[in-house]
């Protein structure tokens, strides 16, 4: 299974393949107990929502209709989904989330930012 995960802002999104995925497996990468932030395409994002009070670094930055939004903190982890379940991220569906993404810089600090 072909997903994207961000664990370091400074090498940006790399693409991972997994063996067998599961919630487990989301859990272990993102740390702790995901949650999934939905965009267009059938991409989900996956993040720690408590990575922010457990002192880890900003990594991406959420916009909404171009403007600063909210904050992702920990690592993140990009999947598809067919409405029910979550699968691989296809081809398109990774092109489409890179084409997506920016590098904005917030006080003084570069990060990859995303619309949704």
């Amino acid at each position: 299974m072909s997903i994207l995960y961000l664990s370091d802002k400074e090498k940006g999104f790399e693409e991972k393949s997994l063996n067998s995925f599961d919630i487990e497996s989301i859990q272990g990468l993102v740390n702790g107990s995901p949650e999934a932030l939905y965009l267009p395409d059938n991409i989900v994002i996956w993040k720690n929502p408590r990575a922010a009070v457990l002192n880890q670094e900003k990594t991406l930055v959420l916009k909404h209709e171009g403007e600063l939004n909210d904050y992702i903190y920990g690592e993140v982890v990009v999947t598809g989904t067919d409405g029910t379940k979550t699968i691989a991220l296809s081809e398109d569906q990774k092109q489409e989330f890179r084409n997506k993404l920016e590098e904005v810089e917030v006080e003084g600090e570069k990060l990859p930012a995303v619309d949704y």
